[in-house]
Parts: structure tokens; C-alpha cells; sequence
């Protein structure tokens, strides 16, 4: 195995021991390195291809989060992405980051920069503040349905870098903003910052596997534009894009991606509003999911089912997903991320 995965290993040793990467790999344990929690469903947006708006749950308390935080410190724990609905709507978001990062675990957000102004100082402990910008101001909006949207993700930018905070974008790849991916990368570009680019899939919680199909772009379109993203990842645009080449190559293959072991559920996870835990958010599931706030974090994880799925193209994961598979040409971007 060599030098090669010796030096990817002490990258592992970033997130985790070896000790414990031999426990999630090859006997099956659960160390949820990097989560997703969801501390809001309210957001002004309404975007296309997702429905969490329009999902009544009750919002958890910040010592409902405390809990979760510390229980999530005590399992290893590196890096938690708060995300909603926008949680900039929450007035004690900042509370939230502060503990977080308190405990040692680094802080991210998820957010469409809305209240961006009224928040700016209260989110100063951010290790890295994610916009999700889906095209030109025209496209943006229309997607957002509301206007407005895309001047307040320009705005979160530029306060938060202004501010120290790292910052990258997100965007979802449909048929009006398939044309527009370069955009996206050029605005990357001018504010140095690093942008993802990601297919749609359907969310558990999302519109319908119908309403979905109304969004998707052309096939013939969309591995135009991919493979135009994997010419100038290796042109001089490396430095703005999340994806790696690997990743970019992988998402080619959308709708039907190769075969790759997921580490959703061991590895990574997601805590939604109402406390339910999932491996994933792009996998449909039967029955109730087990529950942090009803039976802790521990048991509820242990508690998973068996995923079965078709494989997906969303970059958080699936850089992790490479180095699970001890496929290290995504290497360059885990790095960034471990910052």
C-alpha cells in the first residue's frame, strides 16, 4: 500500500484514530465524525427541489441542541453543519456556534444569507459558512421564489469574509441552471472561495419523485456541462471548486452512479429538527426513524437500519465516501475541508 496511504492516513488521523477508522471500516462501528443538524424549518425561500418550508415540526430548544452537542462530543464528533430551513432565523444561532465550538467541535452553517446584517456578529465562531447560490440573480431568485435571495447571498459573502469567516458555495444543478454553472465559478472566482456543484436527488423529505422530474435537466446537457467542470477543474479553476476531479467524474454518471460504499450512518449522519436521525437525507425510508431526543444520540445511531441505495453525487459525503474506499484523489479538497 506504500507511502501514498500512509500520508492519507495521517489525513484520516485528522478526523479520527486510527484505531477508530479501523472500527468503522472493518468491524462496523459508529463514529459520526461529521453531522448535519437541522435547527429550523423555517426559511424565506421556497426553492424548487426542496420542501423543508413547508414541514411543520416543532423547533428543538437550544438545550434540546446543548444536549445533542455534548452527546455528539462524547462519540467523536468533529464537525458539526447547523442547517435548516435557515438558521440564521434562530435568535440564538450564535449561542449554538459559541458552544460548539466550545466543546471542540468545529462549527459550519448552512444558509441562504438571509438576516445575514442582524447576525454577522453573533456567528463570528463559524469555521465555515456555506451560501447555497444556484445561478445568476434572475436564475437565483426564480429558483429561491423569492426576490431578493440572490443579493443576500452576495451579501453574506462579502460580510462574512470581511469578518475572517471561510466561506464556499452550493449549488443544485436543475434544467434552468444548467447553463449557468460557470457563473456560479466565475463568482467563485472573484471572491476566492470554493463552490460545489451538486445533481439532484430526491430529499426524504423533499418534493415528489414527479414534481422532481419537472426540474431535471437533459441528460445531454447535463454531462455537457460536467465534463465542461472537469476540463477547467484541471485549467486553473482547482482552487474554486469543492468537487474533486474524482468527484466531478463520479457525478458524470448521474442519474446511475458507480458503485461506491457508503459511509452514511457510520461516518456521517444527520439529526433533523424534531430529533430523528437518519444515515442520509437522499435515502427513502420505511417506518419511524429512532429518535436523539427520545433515546439519545448513542442509541438512536446504533439503532439505524441498513441503508440501501443507488448512490449520489452530493460533495460533502462523497468526498468522504473516496477516502472511506481509500480513494485518495479527493484528497486535496478533504484537506481543505479540515481546515
Amino acid at each position: 500500500m506504500g507511502i501514498k496511504v500512509g500520508w492519507s492516513m495521517n489525513i484520516v488521523q485528522k478526523m479520527l484514530s486510527a484505531s477508530d477508522f479501523v472500527k468503522v471500516k472493518f468491524f462496523n462501528q459508529r463514529i459520526p465524525i461529521a453531522v448535519r443538524m437541522e435547527v429550523t424549518n423555517r426559511c424565506p425561500n421556497k426553492c424548487s427541489y426542496c420542501n423543508v418550508w413547508n414541514t411543520k415540526m416543532e423547533e428543538p430548544s437550544k438545550e434540546k441542541i446543548f444536549s445533542i452537542i455534548g452527546q455528539l462530543k462524547k462519540l467523536g464528533t468533529k464537525k458539526i453543519s447547523f442547517s435548516g430551513g435557515e438558521p440564521l432565523l434562530r435568535d440564538d444561532i450564535g449561542e449554538i456556534i459559541d458552544y460548539c465550538k466550545d466543546l471542540g467541535i468545529s462549527p459550519e452553517m448552512n444558509s441562504c444569507g438571509f438576516l445575514i446584517e442582524k447576525r454577522i456578529s453573533q456567528i463570528k465562531n463559524l469555521d465555515l459558512l456555506k451560501i447555497s447560490v444556484d445561478g445568476p440573480q434572475e436564475i437565483h431568485d426564480f429558483l429561491s421564489k423569492r426576490e431578493g435571495a440572490y443579493k443576500d447571498c452576495i451579501k453574506a459573502i462579502e460580510l462574512a469574509k470581511a469578518k475572517g469567516i471561510r466561506v464556499s458555495m452550493a449549488t443544485t444543478i436543475t434544467k434552468d441552471n444548467i447553463k449557468h454553472l460557470d457563473f456560479v465559478l466565475e463568482l467563485a472566482k472573484k471572491y476566492d472561495i470554493k463552490a460545489a456543484f451538486q445533481p439532484l436527488k430526491p430529499l426524504y423529505r423533499g418534493v415528489s419523485d414527479e414534481d422532481m422530474k419537472e426540474i431535471y435537466p437533459s441528460l445531454d446537457e447535463y454531462k455537457r456541462q460536467i465534463s465542461k467542470l472537469i476540463d477547467l477543474k484541471t485549467d486553473g479553476y482547482s482552487r474554486y471548486m469543492r468537487n474533486s476531479l474524482i468527484g466531478l467524474k463520479h457525478i458524470y454518471n448521474w442519474p446511475n452512479f458507480p458503485k461506491l460504499e457508503c459511509s452514511a450512518g457510520k461516518l456521517f449522519c444527520i439529526i433533523d429538527t424534531d430529533g430523528s436521525l437518519y444515515s442520509c437525507d437522499r435515502i427513502t425510508y420505511d417506518g419511524k426513524s429512532p429518535n436523539c431526543f427520545e433515546v439519545g444520540v448513542k442509541k438512536a445511531l446504533n439503532s439505524l437500519p441498513e441503508i440501501k441505495c443507488g448512490g449520489c453525487g452530493f460533495c460533502g459525503s462523497l468526498e468522504l465516501n473516496f477516502l472511506f474506499n481509500f480513494k485518495f484523489g479527493a484528497l486535496k479538497e478533504v484537506l481543505w475541508l479540515l481546515k
